[in-house]
């Protein structure tokens, strides 16, 4: 059998562990097809056709977060590269480790005008993903394939993560090879290797701060981000120590149970009052801001609250530094580790004073469904008890996180369900909940949600998404049928760009007409294999059977109508 340059490169994602590569075909990706299927005979990755090139790099993005491997997407040359673009800057944006392969027209033909050529010479795709990849290179001789593809797996799983680009003319990818081996064969260990960096000058230096503050009286808070999922065990022991607050940023949610006694919910862009209350305690000496890159929403628009000279600013990327000039300390260094040498640290230098240790609660009864600790706007609204004809959104992200199973994996899109899900949205499994608001692609979740689905594994996956989403990516359900996914899309209903048209009412002006005329989501879903349900008033969620929704070979679509003029949670806290 003839051996070629596309061999070798899936001989690589077989080395780490790679399941599926998700696409949209095109003739330059031939060599690439043919290597998959020879692959998938012999127990390795096998290709999933996604609907559009951008839904490919989301369902990359949803299966990376899933497994913690790397997601593979790849598309043809000329727009299906381009079309790639948004997914990939998503990806970019939430530290998510992804391979991008896009092929080029042959290297002779550079320059020439062949057909969607995207070299330097036309449409420069290189320069396209320069500045939403960690790495990106064009290969432009046989020999560079592996050292070039080595660079790039290393570069996307190496902190920070994020997507790497490899473009390759198609006159490499079929070029021979005479075995099909390769010449790294131990390149997963080099690259899963987890780098720990660590200014210890400055962690002794944070210790004795913090001792200083807690034997004067002084209180400490935490601002943990969404680059503190691994720490989570460390940073709550911490907390427990000395008795901090934990405050968190929209995407920093996964991060924390809500329901732990310290836990005083989101800051910023739709989050809680107590929050903010613990960060304007006159008590407070210090905000231990972790794993944030101090961005707008999650520093409710650079409030001086927190932008003020009590902030540390932990992360263990210093590029962020560049956001925090007016920190009384900056330290770098992985955050687990940070975390658990100021516990160490602190244990011994707090043995000859009083620790304000925090008593840890047991997890409160599920009846009781909004935590005690975090104050929420028209508690109300969320209430089972209210018997209402229009659904409100927060009663709806308490329904699905009550009836559904506390594995279910929760995927937040880019619409109205961003500020409801921020606000209204607990559950005792922080960690299955997503968001994607670092670059913000309306769509992100339908796409994400089918790749989460194929790493999760018969584990029921909720995409919670707009009308407007749905109009625009909602084609991906058909994926989700053709690999019998238990995936929900449960799509609000509002007929509007419901987010945009608050936003804009909000911000006064004329009334601007962004309404989105009716349409049969549930006829669309069964149009593409799936079961739907439409749900117009609270008692209809009586009549869901989650069990069967949950077990089914299958996709499933609810078409969940909300009161469209709730005004969501938008304003900073």
């Amino acid at each position: 059998m003839d051996m070629t340059l596309s061999d070798v490169l899936i001989r690589y994602l077989e080395q780490f562990g790679v399941e599926y590569v998700f696409s949209v075909p095109g003739s330059p990706l031939g060599p690439v097809y043919n290597a998959l299927m020879r692959s998938e005979k012999r127990g390795g990755p096998r290709s999933v056709l996604a609907r559009h090139e951008g839904a490919a790099a989301f369902m990359a993005d949803g299966y990376a977060r899933e497994t913690g491997r790397i997601g593979v997407c790849c598309a043809t040359t000329g727009p299906g590269a381009t079309n790639l673009i948004t997914g990939v800057a998503c990806a970019y944006a939430d530290h998510v480790p992804m391979l991008v392969l896009t092929p080029q027209t042959p290297l002779p033909t550079f320059g020439l005008g062949p057909f969607q050529e995207s070299s330097a010479d036309a449409i420069d795709i290189i320069g396209m993903f320069e500045h939403c990849t960690r790495y990106n290179s064009l290969v432009t001789h046989p020999e560079q394939l592996e050292r070039k593809l080595a660079a790039a797996l290393i570069a996307a799983l190496r902190t920070p993560k994020g997507p790497a680009h490899l473009s390759v003319p198609v006159d490499i990818l079929r070029a021979p090879t005479e075995s099909g081996d390769i010449a790294f064969p131990t390149l997963f260990r080099a690259a899963a290797q987890p780098v720990s960096e660590l200014d210890t000058a400055a962690v002794d230096d944070l210790c004795r701060d913090l001792h200083m503050t807690l034997r004067a009286g002084r209180r400490v808070v935490l601002l943990i981000g969404h680059d503190c999922r691994h720490a989570t065990d460390e940073i709550t022991r911490f907390a427990e120590l000395i008795g901090a607050p934990i405050v968190t940023t929209q995407r920093g949610k996964s991060s924390i149970n809500p329901y732990h006694t310290l836990a005083r919910g989101v800051f910023g862009f739709a989050g809680h009052e107590t929050a903010r209350r613990a960060l304007t305690d006159e008590s407070v000496g210090l905000i231990l801001a972790a794993g944030t890159e101090l961005g707008e929403w999650s520093t409710g628009g650079w409030d001086p609250v927190l932008m003020n000279g009590k902030l540390v600013h932990i992360h263990s990327t210093r590029e962020y530094f560049t956001r925090s000039p007016m920190a009384h300390r900056q330290v770098c260094g992985s955050i687990g580790t940070v975390f658990k040498h100021l516990t160490d640290r602190l244990r011994i230098l707090l043995q000859d004073g009083k620790p304000r240790r925090a008593e840890v609660s047991s997890e409160q009864e599920l009846a009781c469904y909004v935590p005690k600790g975090i104050d929420v706007r028209k508690p109300e609204s969320c209430d089972l008890r209210d018997s209402s004809h229009a659904i409100k959104p927060p009663r709806v992200i308490r329904e699905l996180v009550q009836r559904f199973p506390p594995e279910t994996r929760f995927l937040i899109d880019n619409s109205n369900s961003v500020p409801w899900s921020i606000h209204y949205f607990f559950n005792h499994h922080p960690e299955n909940y997503h968001l994607s608001v670092g670059f913000a692609s309306m769509g992100w979740a339908i796409g994400a949600a089918v790749g989460m689905a194929l790493g999760a594994k018969n584990t029921p996956v909720i995409c919670l998404t707009g009308d407007g989403c749905f109009l625009m990516n909602g084609l991906e359900i058909s994926v989700a049928a053709e690999q019998k996914l238990p995936v929900i899309f449960a799509v609000l209903v509002d007929r509007a760009y419901g987010m945009i048209k608050h936003s804009l009412r909000r911000a006064g002006g004329e009334e601007i007409e962004l309404a989105i005329p009716p349409v049969d989501f549930c006829r669309m879903a069964e149009a593409a294999g799936a079961y739907a349900c439409a749900i117009r008033s609270p008692e209809d969620f009586e009549r869901l059977d989650c069990r069967a929704l949950c077990n089914r070979k299958g996709p499933a679509l609810l078409e969940i109508h909300i009161n469209p003029e709730e005004a969501p949670p938008l304003w900073m806290a």
